[in-house]
């Protein structure tokens, strides 16, 4: 098959996959799918893990993060109004600029999503098993990770969430609004009763920043507080099954960002003021005795068994039943949001097109949620605790998410015929603030965490060469395999030795015999490790390069940026006090990078900002672009997929597996 054919059959084949999605969301279901999915364990866990970090200057970083999503969220807003495609988050720069970048956004996006309903169902067993609750006797160990019945019980929960989403998209969306009231009112209810007790020394009584701007920097991806904003794309992802979602989804994703994080902003100014110190056994101001004890496992609850008011005790009662509620909800919402960024994913080419398969009764893809609920269940048993999981998809996201105001503009210079029913003022300098803000939600992480990321995106950078670059590339099936298998090689041996050298030697020293480096050592183990990375990556990508007909060179060209700013931030990330593990207790105060902080803000800026203005030229008029440009041109567009007729060549229905 030649490569153009096989693309025009994959766009096709997605083309009357999309159409079978049944269209059946209003405004308020797109609004409660993302708010929904904002509110979700992060309330439960990331104001007591921030704290730790920050202490009250948490609150500062729940604004900034809150700032930097909404310019994030304004540029989908438009996206989102244009291209009303399901997964459509991991399909968009597919058509801004070309295959090599929408390959490596999309496994990102993936990497992340198809985690989140895991991390949920860890966090509801983490709440009720911690004690005083105790519900799950047995569920956590003393140091938080799940056991053995705890994972089962995770597993179980996963289950319970694919069944929710098998009954399909209308049901899902008509349930989720009313959970979500649920976890709007108990929140609120959570506020006001802790301002009965709230105690304004505390924010003053070490300080209100006791461990400096890195500690607030590095408590938005490694706390939770990212995390926790990241439901604000469902409205995106469900748009092309939304009735009118030209109108409706720009308005969820913008109003969606704003109320949570009003919320947000609420919710830890109360917990760092009804903090009980003597109740809770802990020296008044030390924010980072919270990492160990109930206010660490469950935070809300036991600040109101300590308050000393019966009300506030009799309320946390309430609070367990949130504790199933809030997770479970985002855990069910996020599955069928993950579902359809696999089908995305495989919309684009570079999965197999069976995850395109349409079920006949409920309209869902069904072999995409099968394969996400597996996949998902096997992340449970190697990552057993919420906290093992919220940097890492944190990260994952903020790496997809920055390509936004990139697609946004490629867009807009190069397919201006597509109707804007939303159109963002002032786009380069609000998409600006969206990518560079994003990419400072990456670059704050510490190396130790961001190791983790950076290793997981090149270990499957290799798939690319086998599913997509033959068919797409021009390349032949025998080289682009050769150039994948090598590349994978490589870079399983890297992470072996950046493991054993960098993660549990040098830099973290995890292990009590491995204490850290000289900082002369510690370079060179670095040195070693970034230039075989370096030499992985790019040896590879040039020879597909020269292989490549010159389609497949156009789309290598626009996706250079990515891999520079990926290769750019892990470099200077390590140079910085991130290079430290954040172990909580304000170790980031006391340690400082080879760069100097606030110079390694402003040199980190810099080089943001080049990729940014970089990513933005970078985009042309892609193939996928054009084909997207004339089908949203069909008066047939915007119907409802009942009316639609099915063309030949549409893959058969499926019937229930």
């Amino acid at each position: 098959m030649a490569a153009g054919q096989g693309q025009e059959d994959q766009v096709l084949l997605a083309d009357e996959s999309d159409r079978k999605l049944r269209r059946a969301l209003s405004f308020q279901d797109l609004f409660m799918i993302s708010f929904g999915g904002v509110v979700g364990s992060g309330w439960l866990f990331a104001v007591s893990f921030a704290a730790q970090l920050a202490g009250p200057a948490s609150i500062v970083a729940w604004i900034i993060c809150g700032i930097f999503m909404i310019a994030i969220g304004l540029c989908f807003a438009e996206v989102a109004s244009s291209l009303h495609k399901t997964g459509q988050l991991v399909r968009g720069p597919l058509y801004s600029h070309g295959g090599f970048t929408g390959y490596i956004i999309g496994a990102a996006y993936i990497l992340g999503s198809i985690t989140v309903p895991a991390i949920e169902a860890e966090a509801v067993i983490t709440y009720l098993a911690s004690k005083p609750p105790n519900i799950f006797p047995g569920g956590v160990a003393p140091n938080g990770l799940l056991t053995g019945s705890g994972v089962v019980v995770a597993v179980l929960l996963l289950i319970g969430f694919f069944f929710l989403n098998y009954v399909g998209v209308r049901f899902l969306g008509a349930f989720n609004t009313v959970v979500t009231w649920w976890k709007f009112i108990i929140p609120t209810l959570t506020i006001i009763f802790l301002f009965t007790v709230y105690h304004a020394s505390n924010m003053t009584v070490s300080g209100f920043a006791p461990f400096g701007w890195p500690g607030i920097f590095t408590s938005i991806p490694t706390a939770g507080i990212g995390f926790a904003y990241l439901g604000f794309r469902g409205a995106a992802q469900f748009s092309g099954e939304a009735k009118n979602p030209q109108r409706d989804a720009p308005r969820a994703i913008v109003l969606s960002i704003t109320a949570a994080t009003i919320l947000y902003v609420l919710l830890q100014v109360v917990f760092a003021g009804a903090i009980n110190w003597s109740a809770a056994g802990i020296p008044a101001g030390c924010w980072s005795c919270l990492s160990s004890g109930p206010l660490h496992t469950a935070p809300f609850y036991n600040v109101m068994k300590e308050a000393g008011p019966a009300l506030l005790g009799g309320f946390a009662a309430f609070l367990l039943a949130d504790a199933v509620i809030s997770p479970a909800g985002t855990g069910w919402v996020f599955l069928g949001e993950a579902t359809r960024a696999v089908y995305g994913v495989g919309a684009d080419g570079f999965f197999p097109k069976p995850l395109l398969r349409i079920q006949h009764r409920t309209r869902i893809p069904w072999i995409a949620l099968v394969v996400t609920t597996v996949v998902g269940a096997i992340f449970i048993a190697p990552f057993p605790a919420w906290f093992l999981f919220a940097e890492f998809v944190t990260d994952c996201f903020a790496v997809s998410l920055i390509v936004g105001p990139l697609t946004l503009l490629a867009l807009r210079r190069h397919a201006p015929s597509i109707r804007r029913p939303f159109r963002l003022p002032a786009a380069f300098w609000i998409g600006a603030i969206a990518f560079i803000g994003g990419s400072y939600v990456i670059y704050w992480t510490a190396w130790g965490g961001l190791f983790y990321v950076m290793t997981c995106i090149f270990l499957v950078l290799p798939i690319f060469y086998l599913f997509y670059a033959p068919r797409n590339m021009g390349l032949s099936p025998g080289a682009s395999w050769t150039i994948g298998l090598v590349q994978l090689a490589g870079t399983i041996a890297l992470t072996v030795y950046g493991y054993i050298n960098l993660y549990i030697g040098d830099v973290v020293s995890l292990s009590p015999s491995k204490p850290p480096a000289t900082d002369g050592t510690l370079i060179m183990t670095f040195v070693i490790y970034y230039v075989g990375l370096l030499l992985v990556v790019a040896v590879p990508t040039a020879i597909a390069y020269r292989l490549s007909n010159s389609s497949g060179k156009k789309m290598f060209i626009a996706g250079i940026w990515a891999l520079v700013l990926l290769l750019g931030m892990y470099l200077l990330n390590f140079f910085t006090v991130y290079n430290s593990f954040p172990v909580v207790g304000g170790l980031l105060s006391t340690t400082t990078g080879y760069i100097a902080t606030p110079w390694d803000t402003w040199v980190f800026l810099v080089f943001a900002a080049a990729i940014h203005v970089w990513g933005i030229y970078s985009g042309y008029r892609t193939k996928d672009m054009v084909e997207v440009e004339e089908l949203l041109a069909r008066p047939d567009a915007d119907r409802v997929v009942e009316e639609v007729p099915v063309g030949p060549g549409t893959p058969a229905i499926e019937p229930s597996p």
